[in-house]
């Protein structure tokens, strides 16, 4: 009897060890019919019983081995958060590394040529609340959506280097379609946020028909571009979003905002992971694009992508090596202004040298002058 509570108390102590709940009436039960069998085996009667913790949602995204282009891509043009290596040898890792990047860098990546392109000068034009108030379609169109306070209006505001769009912390502050003309070439829409904000039901609804509306019927609509926050990618409000642009047969890409907030591993394993959902849909630029509004990380490639799509590119680089030729002449024109000021200064310092050469000389001689006059009084003074 002393064995089979020993055998018994053992094994509770295993079970315990493993941090296993179980239910305490079935394990008696069980007990009781392990100490009434007459098996020499106990041990081998005793069910084992294994049960592995489940990995989290955050330790499978963790385990997810980042692609060194991603992550070269990401720290060339300074669209991650910086990681600080603290500890003895922090600095001499964060060296290192960086080095690493740098000579792979040199020799898989191709030189992109951002070259700083502009977007003609952003206003606002038009506002719709309701279907029939949409402006006329007489410019290609490019749209931005995505979920309330995902940060739509500022990268409108950043891709014009302007203030033109309102911006707010507040989810649902844009309560309707609106307008930006970029010049006569194109324009930039802003649409309400689907998902949570600070309004009613009722509201949300009218603006989920009216984005549905607008993409659907919209002809003048080039692109799509639905904005994701970088921290926590595709949502369920995101998917069912874009199974509603996939049903309307609209052209879509989507953009990672905020990537400022975010380490650059964890921005290569959210990239990853949108690529890989994004080949569910037939509609999607298999692409999406890194940008911070905050930064500017990024901006400049997404103009030049918005460009191309609206046929504006060459006219846009027209622009740009105008502006340079003018700098340029200013430049050289600041510099031969310069280089006459210094010829001048030269000059003026060369006449004051000779004015005061010439007075030294002056004064040399009438002091020569009266030194003689001297002399010869003082030999008239003697003869006499």
């Amino acid at each position: 009897m002393n064995k089979q509570v020993v055998s018994i108390c053992l094994y509770l102590s295993k079970r315990l060890t493993n941090n296993v709940i179980y239910n305490l009436p079935a394990f008696f039960q069980q007990q009781r019919l392990f100490v009434h069998s007459n098996n020499s085996n106990r041990r081998n009667s005793i069910p084992q019983i294994s049960r592995r913790p489940k990995i989290s949602n955050r330790q499978k995204f963790k385990q997810i081995e980042p692609k060194l282009s991603t992550l070269i891509e990401i720290e060339n043009h300074g669209l991650a958060r910086r990681h600080y290596y603290k500890g003895k040898y922090g600095k001499k890792v964060f060296l290192m590394k960086k080095k690493k990047f740098e000579e792979f860098s040199k020799k898989t990546s191709t030189e992109e040529d951002i070259e700083g392109l502009e977007l003609p000068r952003l206003s606002f034009f038009a506002g719709a609340q309701i279907p029939s108030s949409f402006p006329k379609e007489d410019v290609p169109e490019l749209a931005f959506v995505g979920r309330s306070n995902v940060g739509k209006s500022s990268l409108i505001n950043a891709l014009g280097d302007t203030t033109t769009a309102r911006t707010s912390d507040k989810p649902g502050l844009t309560q309707q379609i609106n307008f930006y003309a970029a010049g006569n070439i194109f324009n930039l829409v802003d649409m309400p946020g689907y998902g949570f904000a600070y309004a009613d039901e009722e509201a949300r609804l009218n603006w989920k028909k009216l984005i549905e509306t607008y993409i659907s019927t919209r002809k003048s609509l080039k692109r799509l571009y639905v904005l994701l926050d970088a921290r926590h990618g595709i949502k369920i409000a995101d998917k069912e979003f874009l199974m509603m642009v996939e049903k309307s047969r609209t052209k879509f890409q989507l953009i990672l905002t905020k990537c400022d907030l975010v380490l650059s591993k964890d921005i290569a394993r959210r990239y990853q992971l949108i690529k890989e959902e994004l080949k569910n849909y037939r509609y999607a630029i298999e692409t999406p694009i890194m940008v911070s509004s905050r930064t500017r990380a990024g901006i400049d490639k997404l103009r030049r992508d918005l460009l191309f799509l609206v046929n504006g590119l060459e006219r846009a680089r027209e622009v740009l090596r105008w502006k340079r030729t003018n700098i340029q002449n200013e430049l050289d024109r600041a510099k031969r202004a310069k280089r006459q000021l210094e010829l001048q200064k030269s000059a003026i310092k060369v006449t004051t040298d000779q004015i005061k050469k010439a007075l030294e000389n002056s004064k040399e001689r009438s002091k020569k002058i009266k030194d003689a006059k001297a002399k010869k009084l003082k030999m008239v003074k003697t003869r006499k």
